[in-house]
């Protein structure tokens, strides 16, 4: 059952970011904020020139490996693609770190994080294979390696190494070189074909559309790090990072339906199956926007106890970007199965053009908030340039959207965000009228989070936003017999769909 698949690959996604919380932890706890800084500067300064040898092949594989007889040309063809411009990328890196002034453990720093790039890029490519030939399970299943790797050597380099920016940053690239080898072991049965003209072409055909539109998402993406560290400090970095990380769960469900849904949508329409499209997109939206409502009211009522709690006063600041950017997200959640359904339709110059000029709209943001010349509120100005950016340019576009291809709109998000402020103001009065201070009690915050989820998820199914057939569809696919059987024949490397196919 391929919504079985899906909970998998939640799950996977979910346990990744619970092991890098615990690995953000250990980082917060044993590293300086101006090392944890200097790291992320170096991740985002390295990130912010990648556009080189991420253009959205990966993605066209998604979309043209199904329709190809010839899937090891297909293999063949990406990986050949992917190497090129790996290599166009070494030489341009040679060159920016020849002529820029940093000092030298900057650049042994930046050089780690150019390798780890390159890995990540193989990784991805890996991984895209897999899941291209319905292979979900293998081609998400190492997301939680690369987490739980971070937490062991982590722990290896506190005993044996000095904790320093070097060490740090190690480490990032043994855990993504470990995810890289585990992909290995699931790609190695599959043929490797010869790249073909036409192939090339095709795939040349289907991602230049989105070359600028990839430039322009890494540029935003990195950008205001790279800005704080100039125009505020290395520490400041350190205080958005981690509001940023702590919020990473946000990135789950538009992940994995990016990840998987184009291959999915691929074969609908192919079948000339429009509408099973525009079905899916609805379910999605529903759950993922009830689900969602649930993170951000926990996040609202108790994210200052436990960031202050685990991380200390000094990382105070760091709650308000967490509360933001949590709350942008159940903006974008309604819009991902959209984005993804144009994909697959191969419509990705108006994808292009749409998520084009809404990042250049970003970067514009990024600069009127947190400039020292703009309205100068420093990291707080980079979450709210972000949740401004969703907030006023996405109904545009999902109003375009439906005029041009009606897709329909879960006005159910509205319901969902007032059970969400109902049950937040009414704990705000619960506590002041017992006067209890959570930080003194703060055992009772597990409790008090059960007991708001529960009464959340109360109120929906009493307002009808849940109904009996939606208990009933959760009931289906979490059966654990048929889970488990899953689990263990999707991850075996006995056989892949590939070689199936070769043998009809």
């Amino acid at each position: 059952m391929q919504s079985q698949r899906i909970f998998f690959v939640l799950i996977f996604k979910l346990s990744k970011y619970a092991f890098s919380l615990v690995f953000f932890y250990l980082v917060v706890l044993f590293y300086e904020p101006e090392s944890i800084g200097l790291v992320q500067f170096a991740i985002a300064f390295s990130a912010l020139f990648s556009f080189i040898f991420n253009l959205g092949f990966d993605i066209a594989h998604l979309k043209i490996y199904p329709e190809e007889e010839n899937k090891s040309s297909s293999i063949g063809t990406l990986l050949t693609i992917n190497s090129i411009f790996i290599a166009f990328s070494l030489i341009f890196y040679f060159f920016l770190l020849l002529f820029l002034n940093f000092n030298l453990i900057v650049v042994y720093i930046l050089v780690i994080f150019i390798i780890d790039l390159i890995v990540q890029n193989i990784s991805t490519a890996f991984s895209n294979i897999l899941i291209a030939d319905n292979e979900l399970l293998k081609g998400t299943f190492p997301w939680v390696v690369i987490s739980t790797s971070k937490i062991v050597l982590i722990v290896i380099g506190l005993f044996l190494f000095p904790t320093n920016e070097i060490v740090l940053s190690l480490i990032y690239l043994a855990s993504s070189l470990l995810h890289c080898f585990v992909l290995l072991i699931y790609i190695v049965p599959y043929k490797i074909g010869k790249p073909t003209k036409k192939l090339i072409h095709k795939y040349l055909k289907f991602t230049y559309p989105l070359i600028i539109f990839n430039v322009v998402v890494i540029i935003s993406s990195n950008i205001g790090i790279v800005l704080i560290n100039f125009w505020i400090s290395t520490e400041a970095v350190a205080f958005y990072y981690a509001g940023e990380h702590l919020s990473v769960f946000r990135t789950v469900i538009p992940t994995v339906i990016t990840t998987i849904m184009v291959s999915i949508f691929s074969k609908n329409l192919i079948e000339n199956k429009l509408e099973r499209n525009k079905q899916i997109i609805k379910r999605i939206c529903k759950y993922s926007c009830i689900f969602y409502g649930g993170a951000i009211l926990l996040s609202f009522l108790y994210s200052n106890y436990i960031i202050i709690l685990l991380l200390g006063k000094t990382y105070e600041p760091s709650i308000f970007i967490f509360n933001v950017l949590v709350l942008t997200h159940i903006i974008v959640i309604n819009d991902v199965g959209v984005f993804t359904d144009l994909n697959a339709r191969g419509l990705t110059k108006l994808y292009s053009i749409i998520n084009v000029l809404g990042e250049i709209y970003l970067i514009v943001l990024i600069f009127i908030f947190i400039a020292p010349f703009g309205l100068n509120f420093g990291i707080k100005g980079l979450a709210i340039a972000i949740f401004f950016k969703y907030l006023t340019y996405t109904p545009i576009v999902r109003l375009f959207l439906w005029y041009k291809f009606k897709y329909a709109y879960n006005f159910n998000i509205f319901l969902d965000l007032l059970v969400i402020y109902v049950i937040y103001f009414a704990n705000i009065i619960f506590l002041n009228i017992v006067k209890i201070n959570l930080f003194t009690y703060f055992y009772l915050i597990p409790l008090l989070m059960v007991i708001n989820i529960f009464l959340y998820f109360i109120i929906l199914y009493l307002l009808r936003t849940i109904k009996r057939e939606d208990l009933r569809y959760f009931k289906l696919f979490l059966n654990i017999k048929s889970l488990i059987n899953m689990l263990y024949k999707d991850l075996s490397i006995k056989q892949n769909n590939f070689e199936k196919n070769n043998e009809k």
